[in-house]
């Protein structure tokens, strides 16, 4: 049984500090010389906020690490480092993170196990409550959600002829119960309850379809784009848009040896 938490990270640029994100760069052993450049980066910094006709006086930013940089979100994954270590580096239990986008999961031979351990990770000395706490990163825990993973299943005591999904525990953080789902979208990708990637593989075609669609209207003899540069455009922004993330989910036809095609 797998259960796995995606958790929500209120305002996390605007609400990251300074100070925190300069102590996590000296801790992982970040040359000094980048240390100091961020330092600089981040210090004296003014904005304004600008709408219709009118413009406000430039104000001092003393907090938060900005967004649309390559480099702020390089710093934003130093930055939460510390809550992907939360999990003690033991099989049975993990965290995959991408900037903000977080999910913790925990392994056991049951749902209560798998419960018991994810809510020990967030609420233990150095979990994922006291990162939040020490980052000034707030849970958002109404939507945050957990998503159960298992292809077993029971009898229904009503009707014995029937199977119906595994009892599930709630999951409660901070006083309230974590929404549970059958699916959720992580990076993209939608991670269905069962693993069996259907809901992905559909979204997959149609992503697929449309884009084969748009080059078919770029290749008209009278109007379109030369078909050498179509084919560059092809492979470098069709394929990794249809193929995106594919070694993940999907699982190609495999061949018995010995067997010919015919």
């Amino acid at each position: 049984m797998v259960s796995i938490l995606f958790l929500d990270v209120e305002g996390a640029f605007p609400n990251a500090v300074k100070e925190r994100l300069i102590h996590n760069m000296k801790k992982r052993r970040i040359p000094r010389a980048y240390v100091k450049f961020v330092e600089q980066l981040l210090t004296g910094r003014m904005t304004k906020l600008q709408f219709d006709d009118f413009a406000s006086e430039l104000m001092a930013v003393d907090n938060g690490i900005g967004q649309g940089d390559p480099l702020l979100m390089i710093l934003y994954i130093i930055y939460n480092a510390d809550l992907l270590e939360i999990t003690d580096a033991t099989e049975r239990k993990g965290a995959l993170g991408y900037v903000d986008d977080v999910a913790v999961l925990a392994v056991g031979e049951d749902f209560d196990e798998t419960v018991t351990m994810l809510k020990h990770m967030m609420e233990k000395e150095e979990g994922g409550q006291q990162w939040s706490d020490d980052h000034n990163s707030r849970f958002e825990v109404s939507k945050s959600v957990v998503l159960h993973a298992t292809r077993r299943r029971q009898r229904d005591p009503m009707n014995r002829r029937r199977q119906i999904p595994l009892d599930r525990p709630p999951l409660i953080l901070q006083g309230q119960v974590v929404k549970e789902v059958e699916s959720f979208k992580y990076l993209g990708i939608e991670i269905d309850s069962e693993l069996r990637w259907q809901a992905q593989a559909q979204r997959g075609l149609a992503n697929a379809t449309k884009w084969v669609q748009l080059f078919k209207r770029l290749t008209r003899p009278s109007t379109g784009v030369n078909a050498k540069l179509m084919r560059r455009l092809y492979i470098s922004v069709a394929l990794p848009k249809m193929t995106y993330a594919l070694d993940t989910w999907y699982t190609p036809p495999d061949q018995a040896r010995g067997l010919s095609k015919e």
